[in-house]
């Protein structure tokens, strides 16, 4: 083992030595911090994004009406509605699967990694992770992204394990068959979990290629596309759901994901996001994530992110010589973050998007950094390195201890699920379950955030607006009529989230201001919570639309 890494490590370089010497304790270390982290990180109430409700909802939907998920990948909520047949609907326990996924992954990736790459890439990538509440938020969330982590994880494993295998002849040998197929099968899922999946295979078919594997880029095509028609044509016999019903295609080529009426982006408009996505994705969010950027600062600073491409192509030229392992990592980098940049509006900007790939990115460019330290002009780096990485740890877990708050989490514990939220949302849940408890089962009510609403309404369903589908009042009554809605909360969620501002996200009220211009006796306010941020609830009166239109 220690052979391997003298011939790839700048010498003299003591930390390194050290960090082999102690590799297994260093390891079982670290995993129990992150464990532990992970618990103090620990937030048992649903996000206020909103997709890590949608996931579970989706779940639910499946087992009690059968409606096979389809939106942003059916894996993830199929398992989630396995979680809850077995367990009952308990956020705590869903969420406790999110930290199961997470750990899995760390083990994976560490056994992944071991002796591929220098120790200190490795445990400083482990120890960033460990500590980072950025990244461990996502141990007590029920994003995808806990279970993409591990699949992937799961997919480096096997390729790191086959690239030692011989490929043989056309006609592969049991083993071989046995490690297309999985590799096949871990694309096909990731794809399932997440649409970026794809670039999975489109990765590991351009490595192959690329060694010269032609016969396994070829079988590992095939079998990907074999298990995905299958996947496919099992769910339109059972679920009569067509293959083209995902949203998440047209709303990626839209200009604008809530106006579909600006049209779809040109190509210029696509190299403009990949220019703005890679400097709020590398400058600001990666650079958060490893502690040198606060939380609070959204500026972007295209410099870093010059730099960082810089530093990767150099990598990618020096791993397609020296290290098969990193140079697929390297690929498999350009592609996801290629077209995750090139695909995302610039609107979202959330960092979650990249997370999946971070544990990735870090590896590869702190292994740039030991590799450059061998270059005479570079030698530098090796005094630098250790202090800079050791600083960027202690920034991370400054910020994380931070961000801990064990009295809400204790209160959450305790039964308390609104302990947390800001008074915009606590009003906006007060609602939601004022509605469970006041309304009828068959009463719909509509409203911006209706996964969230779902879960504190005790299971009731809400009707989500998420944008405005027309000016006519007319055609927005029609709208409502033809979903049975009785009810509409107008809430006051900030824009902002972090502080109140006065701006609201205000779809609901520009989509009933349309109506009340017209029709000024439609909406009768039932009930409000709250002062500064309330929430009303209104009910809805059909017959006053007849009458007006009666009278004109």
């Amino acid at each position: 083992m220690r052979k391997k890494n003298k011939e790839s490590l700048p010498e003299p370089f003591r930390l390194e030595s050290w960090l082999i010497q102690r590799a297994n304790s260093l390891f079982y270390l670290l995993l129990a911090v992150f464990v532990v982290f992970s618990f103090l990180y620990f937030n048992v109430k649903p996000s206020i994004a909103g997709d890590d409700s949608s996931y579970i909802i989706r779940g639910i939907n499946f087992l009690e009406s059968g409606i096979f998920p389809t939106y942003q990948g059916p894996v993830y909520p199929l398992l989630l509605s396995l979680i809850i047949l077995l367990a009952g609907m308990n956020l705590l326990v869903l969420k406790l699967s999110s930290l199961v996924f997470m750990v899995g992954f760390i083990i994976v990736f560490y056994r992944t990694f071991k002796e591929k790459v220098s120790y200190t890439a490795l445990f400083y990538t482990m120890a960033i992770l460990s500590v980072s509440h950025l990244f461990l938020f996502f141990s007590s969330q029920t994003f995808s992204e806990a279970l993409f982590l591990l699949l992937q994880a799961g997919l480096f494993y096997l390729l790191f394990k086959g690239m030692s295998l011989n490929e043989g002849g056309w006609l592969p040998s049991k083993k071989e068959l046995a490690f297309i197929l999985l590799v096949a099968l871990c694309c096909v899922l990731l794809f399932l979990t997440r649409t970026i999946g794809f670039g999975a295979l489109l990765a590991t078919v351009l490595f192959f290629m690329v060694e010269r594997k032609f016969k396994r880029a070829l079988y590992v095509t095939v079998f990907f596309v074999a298990l995905l028609s299958a996947f496919f044509t099992l769910r339109s016999q059972i679920w009569e759901v067509p293959v083209s019903s995902g949203e998440q295609s047209s709303q990626l080529m839209s200009k604008n994901p809530y106006d579909s009426s600006e049209g779809k982006e040109d190509f210029l408009g696509f190299v403009a996001r990949f220019k703005d996505n890679s400097n709020l994705y590398l400058s600001k969010h990666l650079m958060r994530i490893i502690g040198f950027r606060s939380d609070s600062i959204n500026t972007v600073k295209p410099p870093i992110s010059f730099a960082l491409y810089l530093l990767f192509i150099f990598g990618f030229l020096r791993f397609a010589q020296k290290n098969k392992y990193l140079y697929f990592t390297s690929v498999y980098l350009a592609i996801m973050l290629g077209i995750t940049f090139f695909s995302l509006q610039k609107i979202w900007d959330q960092y979650r998007l990249i997370i999946p790939f971070v544990p990735l990115m870090l590896v590869v460019l702190v292994q740039i950094l030991v590799d450059m330290s061998k270059v005479k002009h570079f030698v530098f780096i090796r005094k630098v390195l250790p202090v800079v990485l050791l600083l960027s740890v202690v920034l991370t877990f400054g910020k994380g201890v931070k961000s801990m708050d064990i009295p809400t989490l204790a209160k959450n514990i305790k039964g308390d699920m609104l302990a947390g939220y800001t008074p915009d949302w606590v009003s906006y849940l007060q609602m939601a379950e004022y509605c469970h408890d006041n309304l009828s089962e068959q009463q719909v009510v509509a409203c911006r955030k209706p996964n969230l609403a779902r879960i504190y309404g005790k299971g009731k369903k809400f009707h989500g607006i998420y944008r405005i589908p027309s000016n006519d009042p007319d055609e927005l009554i029609q709208y409502l009529k033809e979903r049975n809605i009785s009810h509409i909360i107008l809430g006051s969620l900030r824009k902002n989230p972090k502080q109140f501002t006065g701006q609201t996200i205000n779809t609901i009220q520009r989509f009933m201001a349309i109506i009340f211009k017209k029709y000024p006796k439609t909406f009768k306010l039932v009930h409000k919570f709250g002062n500064q941020e309330p929430a009303y609830l209104y009910e809805i009166h059909y017959p006053d639309f007849e009458t007006e239109t009666n009278k004109q």
